[in-house]
């Protein structure tokens, strides 16, 4: 009798740890992200500070002008900065999270912007558009209230005109609802600051998508696989210990080994004691399983039986027996084969004994139900 091979894997014990497992994880990490808070972190990455000119060598006769002023005799220098300006968060930035009594800019200290900033990247057309600058009376400038996804920046470039002894420094000021500060940091200094959650959830929607089936897939192919490992060692332990049985019954001085038993030997090794016993209780005298096969034989051929499969698992054991010579069918009447009775008798007898069924068994739909039905009886 084949047992359906799916069944099979979620009946296993190791399966289910497994699958228990997984979902314990998944419902802690569902309930994490759902109650883990969202933040916004707008800051300014500092990507490069080149030094325009380098006054170090002393060249007489170069001169360099700005204004119509020497910046050699002036002692001063020029430096371009290109600053990003991202939403590191995982909360979008809207225009309702800007304080219009603190508007976000940028300013220098130690030196002035020459030159209106000019974007010189963005991570979409719509900043590319929108972002407008400001220039105000502390040596820097604001910029319009734009929208802000997480992820996504601008990047801007800055002339900015400083004393030769007095390096400038970015600063920032504003104010983001949600956020304490906007942070001003050097590229190189940036270190790897997304958490276990931004790592999982880092991505669009479909990207997203694609990530949690491809997951579910290699997740699903990975418990076949440890099951089928599990199950492939259980069912060559469960062998080794079957034929261990059929072995020492074989040598019993009461037993008297005939090659037809082997067709019982063979439904023990496939499918365990629990269908012998089936076989052993249909078979307890010749009128009681011929009537068993009559009715049997006309719900067969109801609705109801192709509907319902009812009485199939008796009907399915006597074709069984039919195909192993423990009953023969003649004029449409069935006979017992008494040899193969009293050897299966025996063989019952003596995994009884041995505690055949006392052992904790794997059992699928049919085979409770028959269980059951052989214990009510005895």
């Amino acid at each position: 009798m084949s047992k359906n091979t799916f069944g099979k894997y979620l009946d296993n014990y190791a399966s289910k740890t497994i699958i228990t497992l997984f979902g314990l994880v998944g419902v802690f990490v569902t309930i994490y992200a759902f109650w883990q808070e969202k933040s916004v972190d707008l800051r300014y990455e500092i990507i490069a500070n080149t030094n325009v000119l380098d006054f170090n060598a002393d060249i007489n006769k170069l001169e360099v002008l700005y204004d119509s002023t020497s910046l050699k005799k002036t002692g001063e220098n020029l430096r371009i900065y290109t600053v990003k300006v991202i939403n590191n968060g995982e909360e979008n930035i809207i225009k309702e999270f800007y304080d219009e009594n603190e508007p976000v800019g940028i300013k220098i200290t130690s030196g002035k912007i020459i030159e209106k900033p000019e974007i010189i990247q963005s991570s979409n057309d719509y900043l590319k558009r929108n972002v407008k600058f400001i220039k105000t009376e502390s040596e820097g400038f604001l910029f319009s209230n734009v929208i802000i996804e997480s992820g996504e920046y601008f990047t801007i470039k800055l002339l900015v005109l400083h004393k030769n002894n007095n390096i400038p420094h970015i600063k920032s000021y504003g104010k983001i609802a949600g956020q304490q500060k906007i942070e001003v940091l050097n590229a190189v200094d940036i270190k790897e600051e997304m958490t276990f959650l931004k790592r999982v959830y880092y991505g669009t929607f479909w990207t997203q998508l694609l990530r949690l089936i491809s997951y579910f897939l290699i997740g699903i192919g990975i418990i076949v696989l440890i099951i089928s490992i599990s199950e492939k060692i259980d069912s060559v332990r469960e062998k080794k210990r079957k034929k261990k049985n059929l072995n020492e019954f074989k040598n019993l001085k009461t037993y008297q080994y005939t090659r037809m038993d082997d067709a019982i030997f063979d439904r023990y090794l496939d499918n365990g004691g629990y269908e012998l016993k089936s076989m052993s209780k249909l078979i307890e005298n010749d009128k009681e399983l011929n009537d068993t096969y009559k009715e049997l034989s006309e719900q067969v051929k109801s609705k109801e039986y192709r509907r319902y499969k009812i009485g199939g698992e008796d009907w399915s054991v006597i074709n069984e027996m039919l195909n192993d010579g423990i009953v023969f069918k003649e004029n449409e009447e069935l006979s017992i084969n008494q040899v193969m009775k009293d050897s299966l008798e025996k063989f019952l007898n003596f995994l009884t004994d041995k505690g055949e069924f006392k052992r904790k068994h794997k059992y699928w739909p049919a085979d409770i139900e028959r269980r059951v039905i052989i214990e009510e009886d005895e």
